[in-house]
């Protein structure tokens, strides 16, 4: 599977729970015949919440790393396990030690860096998702399916695992 990662902080182990909100402001006309003309005015940024946990020894580094992350006041790039990525800035970090359990939980928020035009960012890649063929990739990476095995390295369209990086360019 796919870690989550922020700029260089790879996430030990994924968190327990990502919530995405994305939303858009939509304006309403009415017309005089009665009707409504419905139009998107502009996206609004994209907030990722994540809630999880480090265990065992390493928990202590990790949540200090974030903790400079945090402190750092700089947007990265940050890749979910989803395969989705958004060009984000830390917005808030909670964290909670355990030292009866060995661990420490996290509760993390990144709002997505908006600028005034914005662009497509592509990474020329992506990864395979569970139960995912090269067909079901090709579709939805809306690439031809000859193209795709020309690029990657598989034996066959049946032969990638969940998590393999499949170029796309």
């Amino acid at each position: 599977m796919v870690k989550m990662k922020f700029k260089d902080f790879e996430f030990p182990d994924n968190p327990l729970f990502i919530e995405t909100a994305m939303a858009q402001s939509v304006r309403e006309n009415l017309m005089l015949s009665g009707d409504f003309i419905v139009s998107c005015n502009a996206e609004k940024a994209t907030v990722i919440k994540a809630d999880g946990c480090f265990w065992g020894e390493k928990a202590a580094d990790a949540s200090l790393k974030l903790k400079v992350l945090m402190k750092n006041r700089e947007a990265g790039w940050l890749f979910l396990p989803d395969g989705s990525c958004f060009n984000a800035f830390m917005a808030s970090l909670e964290i909670k030690e355990d030292a009866k359990k060995n661990c420490v939980s996290y509760n993390i928020s990144f709002i997505e860096k908006c600028t005034a035009k914005r662009s497509k960012y592509n990474f020329y890649f992506t990864y395979a998702q569970d139960d995912e063929n090269m067909f079901d990739i090709a579709h939805r990476c809306d690439k031809s399916i000859e193209d795709l095995m020309k690029l990657n390295d598989f034996s066959n369209p049946f032969s990638v695992k969940n998590g393999d990086k499949v170029v796309l360019q």
